[in-house]
């Protein structure tokens, strides 16, 4: 009996299925970085979104906010939203010409401020915007809610110092 023609016979299919296995896994494993890259960019999209839900929870647990105020406040939400719509193009616009300009050969120092003068404008009535909505949300509270959410704050603004403090102090004895 021969052998040498079966054993050529299998030794190439399996080299053609070594090939095959080889050229699907290296394609999977392409797939998977774009499918990861764009599930953590939805999975960071859907975590912000989450976030602002699960705050306004906590802070109505905490508070003990009535049906009234929790509804109130959402509609103030939903009006600020609104409202930022056009402001948040512009500063998205910011953005993108801020980038091009950090990530530029040569650092423009005069080009940078001049960009940032333009959008002066926007940046305040941004913050203007921000102030409102914080300020109307905090009178749809009780005097007795405004006292606790304002100690909370801070507690949290304390909280906050001393993360930075641990973190400049890592920082340090790192360099």
């Amino acid at each position: 009996m021969n052998i040498t023609k079966p054993m050529k016979t299998i030794v190439s299919i399996s080299a053609v299925c070594a090939v095959l296995a080889f050229t699907s896994i290296s394609n999977a494993n392409v797939s998977e970085d774009s499918v990861e890259a764009k599930s953590h960019e939805h999975h960071q999209k859907s975590e912000r979104h989450h976030k602002g839900r699960d705050m306004m929870k906590k802070m109505s647990k905490y508070l003990g906010l009535s049906e009234e105020q929790k509804t109130q406040m959402k509609a103030i939400r939903a009006e600020s939203k609104e409202q930022d719509v056009s402001l948040r193009a512009e500063i998205k616009q910011f953005k993108e010409a801020e980038k091009l300009l950090l990530q530029a050969e040569k650092f423009d120092e005069q080009t940078y401020i001049s960009l940032h003068d333009s959008y002066k404008e926007t940046f305040a009535q941004m913050s203007l915007a921000k102030a409102k909505t914080k300020n109307a949300l905090f009178n749809v509270l009780t005097t007795e809610q405004q006292v606790k959410w304002a100690s909370k704050m801070e507690q949290r603004k304390g909280k906050m110092k001393r993360k930075g403090k641990n973190k400049k102090s890592e920082t340090k004895s790192v360099s």
